[in-house]
């Protein structure tokens, strides 16, 4: 937990979650208020390491690992000092029980389908297996008896999907009109880590999802990249990749992750650019987009 962020008060939904009520109707609108959003995740424990009691549910959302894979994440590593109690998957329609419409992308975002369409070079099996088929599992974690209360809260969510970070974003907190508390942009694979679009865009689809969120955007941005060694790791990211976020609380992990709050001020040129953007992607017609909820890619 950050002492330089409240210490909140574990919710009552989180504390009546057990193995034999974990299969009760998702509580899709408590595991979204106040959490923690963190797209092109991979199995990085880094926000629950520091920002658990300040946020109690984490979102992770990722398409480049598998159920398997992330059973196993669940297992080894695992998140130090806690245990997993209980578990069960969620289905897309529990996570948008009224449907949603989705925010095309711009010619400048990049190209959703760049990683399933068929290639002819080197790159061909990496790239088609890399994309993971899309699954969602809920996972309710309790602190250890070994561990007291210095090591972190009692319990915590975690919220995992093997989805596309733009798309997920815009389905979830979107469509059901919640913010989240924070949004965590860390390594996002810009380039030849095998992300369509560039999250780090301060114009580009995630940042005008996100900033353009009508319930308003999050309080919080965790931006950084891979740990590095060596008298150079204070260099690096020492500015928030979204220019919104210009009050500096800390650097955690090495110092290699800033954590930024919003600016109280935001340029109103800004603010309405992405606005009006946000309004006009969304007034297209969408009958025949069909973009999917795991995959961010048009369907023909």
């Amino acid at each position: 937990m950050l002492i330089q962020l409240p210490k909140m008060t574990i919710p009552q939904w989180l504390t009546d979650v057990s193995d034999s009520t974990i299969m009760d109707p998702f509580p899709l609108e408590h595991v979204l208020k106040d959490s923690l959003y963190y797209p092109a995740s991979g199995f990085d424990g880094t926000p629950v390491k520091y920002l658990a009691g300040n946020i109690f549910s984490f979102i992770y959302v990722d398409y480049g690992s598998d159920h398997d894979e992330f059973m196993n994440a669940l297992g080894s590593p695992g998140f130090r000092g806690y245990n997993r109690i209980a578990t069960r998957s969620v289905t897309e329609k529990e996570l948008t029980p009224k449907g949603w419409h989705p925010m095309p992308p711009t010619h400048s975002d990049g190209d959703p389908s760049r990683y399933h369409m068929k290639r002819s070079d080197k790159y061909q099996n990496i790239i088609r297996d890399y994309i993971k088929k899309p699954f969602c599992s809920w996972s309710i974690f309790q602190r250890s008896e070994n561990f007291t209360s210095d090591h972190g809260p009692s319990r915590f969510s975690l919220l995992y999907l093997c989805a596309d970070g733009v798309a997920a974003f815009q389905a979830l907190y979107v469509t059901n009109s919640i913010a989240p508390k924070a949004v965590a942009v860390i390594s996002p694979g810009t380039g030849f880590g095998l992300n369509w679009t560039d999250f780090e865009d301060p114009y580009g689809i995630l940042a005008r999802s996100v900033l353009g969120n009508p319930a308003g955007p999050p309080e919080i941005l965790l931006y950084g990249g891979t740990v590095c060694r060596g008298h150079q790791c204070h260099q690096f990211y020492r500015t928030p990749c979204w220019p919104d976020y210009q009050e500096n609380l800390c650097f955690i992990r090495c110092g290699t992750v800033g954590v930024w709050c919003e600016h109280p001020t935001m340029d109103y040129e800004k603010a309405q650019y992405l606005m009006d953007r946000f309004l006009k992607s969304y007034a297209l017609d969408c009958k025949n987009l069909g973009i999917s909820l795991a995959s961010g890619k048009q369907q023909n």
